[in-house]
């Protein structure tokens, strides 16, 4: 069983949908936008909130429950069980799309010129592209990194995540939701870091243009030195 069908069922409590995300990714979207691709999209959140405004949202996942869950949530999107790099699969054009939460970076830097090329084929020109990763300039400077406790509102549940083993080639990525002094779940997987400026050539060099870098959905300045999330905004030409 993989990591994510182990913590398919404490996914939504640990990441609700937010908001600010929602807004930050939408409002990138050109006005001619209407079918919109959502990669990662778990189980199903954004996909739901586009589709209620009239978007023909399109979410893949690798994993199985969520997206039947996400069918059963939210019969007016379209779902597949599909791994990122497999997009040359689906069927276009669309006028947006976007990757957050850290999903990308279970793409090596390998294989990520393969998989813009795909992506590049299903999206429109002038279609935007918004990927969220981890700031992967910072966490590539440590030897280990903790992330701050998240406690889950409305529960006991406390979500805790941490990196070790970091390389420029990969990350190991733990982490464990306990309830008071108990162990709910744990688990582990292989990351691949990439940096900023890494992301932002490989993108120029597939046809995208480089639009914007943030730290924070809420609009924050990019800062390699300092541990955020790194939202990298991109068009197809």
């Amino acid at each position: 069983m993989s990591f994510y069908s182990e913590f398919a069922g404490y996914y939504e409590t640990v990441f609700p949908f937010e908001e600010e995300v929602y807004a930050f990714v939408r409002d990138r979207f050109p006005t001619s936008a209407r079918r919109v691709l959502d990669i990662g999209c778990g189980t199903g959140d954004y996909c739901g909130r586009l589709a209620s405004q009239e978007y023909e949202a399109v979410g893949i996942d690798l994993d199985q429950w969520m997206v039947e869950r996400a069918k059963r949530r939210y019969p007016a999107s379209e779902f597949h069980v599909l791994a990122a790099e497999d997009i040359g699969s689906l069927t276009g054009p669309f006028g947006a799309a976007y990757c957050i939460g850290n999903v990308i970076s279970h793409i090596t830097r390998y294989r990520l010129s393969d998989f813009l090329l795909a992506l590049r084929e299903l999206l429109m020109p002038g279609a935007a592209w918004v990927i969220q990763t981890v700031n992967w300039d910072f966490v590539l400077a440590q030897e280990s990194y903790e992330f701050p406790d998240v406690p889950v509102e409305g529960t006991n549940l406390v979500f805790e995540r941490n990196y070790t083993e970091i390389s420029e080639e990969s990350v190991l990525f733990r982490t464990r939701l306990r309830e008071g002094g108990l162990s709910v779940f744990e688990g582990e997987m292989t990351l691949f870091p990439v940096r900023a400026e890494v992301y932002v050539g490989a993108h120029r060099s597939e046809g995208f243009e480089f639009i914007e870098h943030k730290g924070s959905f809420a609009g924050a300045a990019f800062d390699p030195g300092v541990m955020s999330g790194s939202i990298l905004v991109f068009r197809r030409t």
